[in-house]
This record gives C-alpha cells, structure tokens and sequence, in this order.
C-alpha cells in the first residue's frame, strides 16, 4: 500500500525502527494533543534520531496519515478473522459481545488519533474524506454480513437497516465513552469490558426487540 509522505523501508532494523516510531506516536497522541507531540519526542520515545524521523516521514502529518491506515489494517484484519469463525453454534448477544469488545479495543489504543479524526471531520479539515467515507462503508459491510449471519434472531422486517443503524450507535457510544470519556451517558462506566458490554446488550435489545 502506498502512503503519501511515507518512505518504505528497506531493512529488517529499519522496519523495526518504523514500528518504534508508529507505535511510539499512537502511545503519546493518546496521553496528550497530537498538536503538543513534537517530533522530537517521538523521536526520543522511540529511540531513533530526529534525522532518522525523517529518513521515513515527509513530516507529521505524513506520520498521523501512516497511523490512520494502520488503525483500518487491524480493524479490517479483526473482522477477517471474526468473518471465519463458524458462528452457527453462538447466538445473536455472544456475536454482539465479541464485536463490540474488539471495537472497544481498537478505540481505547487508538482513542488519540481518533479523537483527532474526530475533531478534523467536524471542522471539514479531514483530507480525503471521500476515502474516508469509502473505507467506513467498507467496514460497516462486513459487520453487517458478520451480523446477517443471525438474521433469524433479528426481529426487523429490514434486518440490513436494522444493523446499520446498531452500528452506527455502537460506534457513536464506543467514542464517546472511550475516546471521549463523556460520563454524561455513561456515569462511572468503569472497565472498557464494562462499557462493551452495556452497549452490546443495548445493540441486542434493539435488533432482537418488538418489531413493531
């Protein structure tokens, strides 16, 4: 895959200085603003030069670009793996519970870079966004033929819309839990198992209630 501002590298030891620096950067954008993280600091944190920074990246905002398309990587590896699991045998709130536990990790390692997506899309600063739009369509795609798996215990007569819509309230509650840590929702939620399975119980109340 091609990254814009990315320089590939071209030896073991520099694949593992790239890794340092990625995963470095994701550590200190979740415990500070991504504008107050220096390149100097991600330098230090991952134990390389300054230079050798930008032996790999055009500057910062080639790195956070770096950071976002590994973010979708895992994401999309987690649903491949969930997508070969036989599901026959489990039902609707055990698919639900396994679901919203891998998001729930994803947003709570990633909860810096995405607070800053966030905060991008918002002020319509979000370069590429219609990239961005494809590869959430992308996602939400395979959750859903993950969860049509279950069709039977979805009591909707639009089942696909039903899903949808529980995964676009999964995702709005993950964030604003995890990422945002608003206890407005969510006094006190505690673990993020905690707050998985809140919402998990809540997309199963939606798809599984009256379909009236």
């Amino acid at each position: 895959m091609n990254i814009t501002g990315l320089r590939a590298p071209q030896q073991s030891r520099s694949q593992q200085a790239l890794e340092r620096i990625l995963s470095s950067s994701t550590s200190l954008i979740t415990k500070k603003s991504y504008e107050d993280v220096s390149i100097t600091e991600i330098a230090e944190h991952a134990r390389i030069s300054v230079g050798g920074f930008y032996t790999r990246f055009e500057n910062k905002e080639a790195l956070f670009g770096t950071l976002l398309i590994r973010l979708g990587e895992e994401t999309d590896d987690r649903i491949k793996a969930a997508l070969a699991i036989d599901w026959s045998k489990k039902r609707l709130p055990e698919l639900l519970h396994f679901i919203v536990a891998n998001n729930a990790e994803l947003y709570e390692k990633y909860r810096g870079i995405l607070s800053v997506v966030h905060a991008r899309t918002r002020l319509m600063q979000t370069h590429g966004d219609d990239s961005r739009r494809a590869y959430n369509k992308h996602i939400v795609t395979r959750i859903e033929r993950l969860l049509l798996r279950k069709r039977d215990e979805i009591s909707s007569r639009q089942p696909r819309v039903a899903i949808r819509l529980a995964i676009a309230c999964m995702s709005a509650m993950l964030r604003d839990a995890i990422v945002f840590g608003d206890t407005s929702l969510y006094p006190k939620p505690g673990s993020r198992a905690t707050v998985a399975r809140h919402v998990a119980n809540v997309m199963h109340t939606y798809l599984a209630g009256d379909a009236s």
